[in-house]
């Protein structure tokens, strides 16, 4: 194989320089991959993005978890998840002193594995910059065909959004650190898909959210971020789900949210991923039943504290 320029081995971050070779020869796409999703993905997953047969992904994952580039942790008897190691992380962040990877808690490893399975290319979905991108290089090719004189000119555009081209553009930098608008709704496991003749798709993902949740939802925190940046005509939502069953339920209850306040809102749709396919089996491992939100723990406490009295 021949190298368009030397690697370098940093050897502040005290990687084994044999293993730092093989992660750029071999593996830097694996690792990026995962750690788009949070720093684990389900091992069925990975074969969808590795763009390697599933033979030879079966090889590099486990040669990766030889080299303690990453875990690989039984989920149930049926499913098991990749799991990033400090090694790993410290190759991706090029830093030495980095946090030790921990087991995701079952609401995080439930949202990764929504998102493998919806999306397609990581690379994109995973760009902060995206909601932003399309305006701003618009505006920069309406101003250039302005400077030319151009007859394709779109005067009504420029003109309309003069005024926003500083604040979209504040939103993009503050995307650098996940701190823009867009961004600050995947608390809520919220995301922005796509943007397409100025209507947007935001994905919600299904965590048994109720009426009120989703209205509120949507009216509390989707809503002001469409009248803050107001480069947009609307918004289409879809709800990503686990089973047929819920997607059922979903649908019932779509149809009964109320539309007051809701200006921007186009529709709903409900998707079933069939995602409960990977977290049901007759036997679920304890390990995992430990990781288990403390928030989830809580509530289920109360139910049978309320149901006790």
């Amino acid at each position: 194989m021949k190298l368009e320029e030397d690697i370098l081995i940093p050897s502040a971050l005290e990687i084994n320089p044999y293993t730092y070779l093989d992660i750029v020869l071999k593996y830097q796409y694996y690792l990026k991959i995962i750690n788009y999703f949070g720093g684990y993905i389900l091992v069925q997953q990975i074969y969808k993005f590795s763009g390697k047969s599933e033979h030879q992904t079966f090889n590099d994952i486990h040669a990766m978890e030889e080299s303690k580039l990453l875990k690989i942790i039984s989920l149930n008897n049926k499913n098991k998840y990749i799991l990033l190691t400090n090694t790993s992380i410290k190759y991706l962040k090029n830093k030495f002193n980095v946090a030790s990877p921990q087991k995701p808690t079952s609401t995080q490893l439930k949202a990764s594995c929504f998102l493998a399975e919806y999306i397609t290319q990581p690379k994109d979905f995973f760009d902060l910059s995206k909601p932003y991108f399309w305006f701003l290089e618009k505006y920069k090719k309406e101003i250039q065909n302005f400077k030319n004189e151009s007859p394709a000119v779109d005067k009504n555009f420029l003109n309309s959004n003069r005024e926003k081209v500083k604040q979209i553009n504040n939103e993009k930098i503050k995307s650098i650190d996940g701190n823009d608008r867009f961004s600050l709704l995947r608390t809520s496991k919220i995301y922005f898909d796509t943007c397409e003749n100025g209507v947007v798709t935001i994905l919600i993902l299904d965590f048994d959210r109720s009426k009120s949740w989703i209205y509120n939802s949507l009216l509390e925190k989707i809503e002001p971020v469409f009248r803050n940046l107001s480069i947009y005509n609307s918004y289409n939502i879809k709800i990503l789900t686990m089973n047929e069953n819920r997607k059922e339920r979903l649908e019932k209850d779509k149809s009964k949210i109320s539309r007051k306040g809701l200006l921007f809102l186009k529709d709903i749709n409900v998707i079933n991923l069939n995602t409960d396919r990977f977290f049901k089996s007759m036997v679920q491992k304890e390990s995992f039943l430990k990781d288990i939100d403390k928030l989830e723990i809580a509530t289920l406490q109360e139910k049978l504290r309320i149901k006790s009295i």
